[in-house]
């Protein structure tokens, strides 16, 4: 199976729903909450494309060196944060910080599925 295939079975199907979800919320209602959900949606959209990438290169990895890409994800958490000090009236920290803790939700979900397979 191809790899963004993969990666849609296992991840982008669970987020697309909350993503469109918060964007009509913000769309009828201008909710600053629904507007930080969406934006950290997306930034967990793809800091979990960088994780998966680095988890499927570590799977067919000879040379013993595994590679996380965790610089990756701080970079696109720091930028998803500077779009809530550059527009504080449009996006809540709040809202940016859940849509951000669904990535860890979904690794997690994924090691508890790994480990009782």
């Amino acid at each position: 199976m191809p790899f963004l295939r993969r990666f849609s079975h296992h991840f982008l199907r669970f987020l697309l729903f909350p993503l469109v979800i918060s964007l009509l919320i913000y769309l009828f209602t201008s909710s600053t909450f629904a507007a930080g959900f969406a934006l950290g949606t997306l930034a967990s959209i793809l800091m979990l494309f960088n994780w998966y990438y680095n988890l499927d290169r570590a799977y067919g990895a000879v040379d013993g060196k595994i590679r996380t890409g965790t610089a990756a994800r701080l970079a696109i958490v720091i930028v998803t944060c500077l779009f809530w000090v550059r527009f504080p009236d449009i996006f809540s920290i709040f809202g940016i910080g859940s849509g951000l803790m669904l990535s860890y939700v979904m690794i997690l979900f994924r090691t508890v599925k790994e480990l009782t397979e």
